[in-house]
Parts: C-alpha cells; structure tokens; sequence
C-alpha cells in the first residue's frame, strides 16, 4: 500500500465487526408475530443485516413502502423491540477481537461507523466492551448523510480503510 500511512481504522457494526443478526432476528420476528405473520428462518434474516432497517423490513413486509407512514411506525416498533434485547445474542465476529488488539498495538485509533441509530449503537458498543477502546463512533443520526454516501469517506480528511464486505461500500477508485 502506497501514500501516506495509514492514520484510523474504521470498521462498520452490523455484520463486519459484530454478528447481530440473531437479536435482529428476535426483534423481526416479534414484530411479525404482532402482525400475525410467521416467523421468519435466521438464515433468511442474515443477508439483510447489513442493508439496516429498510431491508429488514423490506423482508419482513413484502413491498411496503419505504416513505410511508406504516414503514415509519413499523420501523419505530422494530427499533423499540430490538432495543430491549440489542445484545443478547450479539457477539464480535471471530476474530474481530484479534484484528482489534492489533490495531490497538499498531498505535492507530479506530472507530465504528454504522447506519444504526446512536442510542442503540452505544447500548451495543457498551455491552460489547468497546465503547471506551474505539476512538470515533458516528451513526446513522450522527452526521447529514449516511452510509455509504461519499461525504462520509474523509470525515476529517484521512485516508482511511472502511472495512465492509458488502457491496454497498464506500471505496476508493481503483
């Protein structure tokens, strides 16, 4: 890797730094049973995770409208019952400890960045320990934009590494 060192490692929450979809999981299919619908497999849950609420929902409530006014109140239910478990279940993905330590020992600060809204990302952060080791936490309702909108690449004019394996990234050109 070529230019500058490196200065911040920026991880994202849901999926790359913590596997959250089984208290998700819990939370989606509370608010299915509400609407007497069926419980939905973990399996079909998982790959949405990553795509926030929008996705969840958009699975859990086939076509629903993402400007309306059911979206909004469904949403405000879902985030509700997944703030009474945010971390049950949730754990940091194997070796994401590892990859902390390392950063940490590198000498270089790291951070979260996450569509999650702000009370459920530091509910979660604190359970998980890492509310005090990382160095910069912005959330969904943190800053005007939100993932993966460019603005957000170099939010104090850093290079930087935001790692996520979904396709929604924000990266860097080749």
């Amino acid at each position: 890797m070529s230019g500058p060192p490196m200065q911040a490692v920026f991880f994202d929450l849901d999926g790359t730094l913590a596997d959250t979809a089984p208290d998700l999981a819990v939370a989606l299919n509370r608010l299915r049973a509400e609407a007497g619908l069926a419980r939905l497999p973990l399996d079909a849950i998982r790959p949405k995770v990553s795509g926030g609420t929008p996705a969840l929902l958009g699975l859990a409530f086939d076509r629903i409208d993402l400007q309306s006014e059911e979206f909004q109140r469904l949403r405000t239910r879902f985030l509700a019952l997944y703030g009474e478990r945010v971390a049950e279940q949730t754990l940091l993905f194997p070796g994401m400890e590892e990859v902390l330590s390392f950063v940490e020992t590198a000498g270089l600060p790291w951070g979260v960045v996450t569509n999650k809204p702000g009370w459920l990302t530091h509910r979660l952060l604190d359970a998980l320990d890492l509310s005090t080791r990382a160095r910069c936490i912005v959330s969904g309702d943190t800053t005007t934009h939100r993932k993966p909108h460019p603005a957000l690449r170099y939010p104090h004019k850093y290079d930087c590494i935001i790692s996520q394996l979904d396709k929604n990234t924000v990266r860097e050109p080749a």
